[in-house]
């Protein structure tokens, strides 16, 4: 796999900056990624760099609330922004002769955001019902929570939702808002990823006119904890009449690229894709195709965390078929492969998935960004996003088995049951 063209510099005041250039269209994207996410929260604060996300559209001294949008599309582009456990992005897709207005107008609320009292208390209630749509909703979105909960331990980092507790959101003020911005959003706090038709020269001059001036601030070093909750192996159901198909799961804790036994990092990435990550993987094999057992069988495995991760298993059980049946017969293909390993060729079949899925997030101005942010989001170097290729082609079958080994264990796991109101079936 040929590595894309990567230039990467750091202004005075501590800003990476990563230019990704790409000539296949007229477009260019910005992407901010501020070094602190949901698992950076107080406890009685849970929600903050959510509710900080959108007042970022509020304004500053010198636009409006919502100016920075309405700017964008005028161009003819499109904005949005994200918050995850370990990060918070902005970002914006415009023509290439717009990119210094989307430099201007990020750099502008990196330094001058408003947050008042009177942008504050409505967006409280759309940050709350967002909450609502996308979690209260879903049976599934709340069992979710409560696996985190119960895997990494309330009131610890990982384990409140990304939302927030609503007592705690309701709570949130200016003072609160105003104090997690001053800590954290800060220039070497920060990474910028310019992805598209420009180069580093274009960038560099903009990048050092508008993001130059914003001085740098004392910031703390992240901390997560190295265990998971206390009490595990935990199990936990709900059954909700809103529920039509159950579902069997169940989450290991697990190493990441920077936390816990991060050797296994690599090897359990090429795992998840070879044992659940497609309908031609071992679980969908032995659980759907043969002993029917299940209408849909997956695992699932996200390595950029700063902290210990999750492996999850997720299985709908068929019509007519158990909670225990499925849990049986997880075990029996779990034990298959560490007792037999895997062969040469699935473990390259899944390695060539793996590689051409990177191939493809290279030519998205969406998913390629995204990829350098996350990494470099958590401290890893630009040299870690591009030898990624090399160290997933360089897992071996013995890698595989010694990574299944040391997260698929009974002490260190939640397993949980989504069913109807009735109960399992």
């Amino acid at each position: 796999m040929r590595p894309r063209p990567v230039e990467s510099f750091t202004l005075a005041n501590g800003l990476q900056v990563v230019v990704l250039p790409s000539h296949r269209a007229p477009i260019v994207t910005q992407l901010l990624v501020y070094k602190v996410g949901a698992a950076d929260e107080a406890a009685g604060q849970t929600g903050v760099a959510h509710f900080l996300e959108h007042m970022m559209f509020k304004g500053t001294a010198t636009t409006g609330p919502g100016e920075l949008s309405r700017l964008i599309a005028r161009t003819g582009g499109r904005d949005n922004a994200y918050t995850d456990s370990d990060t918070t992005g902005y970002y914006q897709t415009v023509a290439t002769d717009q990119l210094e207005l989307a430099v201007r107008l990020e750099a502008d609320r990196m330094a001058n955001l408003r947050i008042v009292e009177r942008e504050l208390v409505p967006e409280r209630q759309v940050v709350l019902e967002e909450r609502r749509m996308r979690v209260e909703n879903s049976p599934a979105a709340l069992l979710s929570e409560a696996v985190r909960e119960l895997l990494f331990g309330r009131n610890k980092p990982y384990g409140a939702p990304t939302s927030g507790y609503p007592e705690d959101v309701k709570r949130l003020g200016v003072g609160e808002l105003s104090a997690f911005y001053r800590k954290h959003y800060a220039p070497n706090n920060a990474v910028l990823i310019v992805a598209g038709d420009t180069t580093a020269a274009a960038v560099g001059k903009f990048v050092e006119k508008y993001y130059g001036p914003v001085p740098r601030r004392p910031v703390e070093v992240r901390r997560r904890p190295s265990e998971g909750g206390p009490g595990l192996p935990q199990k936990v159901q709900r059954a909700d009449a809103r529920v039509a198909e159950p579902r069997w799961s169940r989450d290991h804790l697990a190493p990441s690229y920077r936390a816990g036994e991060t050797r296994h990092a690599y090897a359990l990435t090429v795992l998840a894709h070879l044992f659940g990550g497609s309908e031609t993987s071992r679980l969908w094999n032995a659980l759907v195709e043969r002993s029917r057992v299940a209408l849909s069988a997956s695992a699932g495995y996200r390595a950029s965390s700063l902290g210990l991760s999750a492996f999850d298993f997720s299985v709908h059980p068929a019509p007519g078929k158990t909670m225990p049946e499925v849990e049986v017969a997880v075990a029996d293909e779990t034990k298959r492969l560490l007792d037999g390993g895997v062969s040469a060729e699935e473990l390259e079949r899944s390695q060539n998935q793996l590689l051409a899925a990177a191939i493809y997030s290279q030519d998205s101005l969406g998913s390629g960004p995204r990829f350098y942010a996350s990494s470099l989001g958590i401290g890893l170097a630009v040299a870690d996003v591009n030898d990624w290729p090399q160290r997933i082609a360089a897992v071996t079958r013995e890698d595989i088995v010694a990574a299944a080994r040391h997260v698929w264990r009974e002490d260190n796991c939640v397993t949980s049951l989504l069913t109807p109101a009735e109960g399992s079936r």
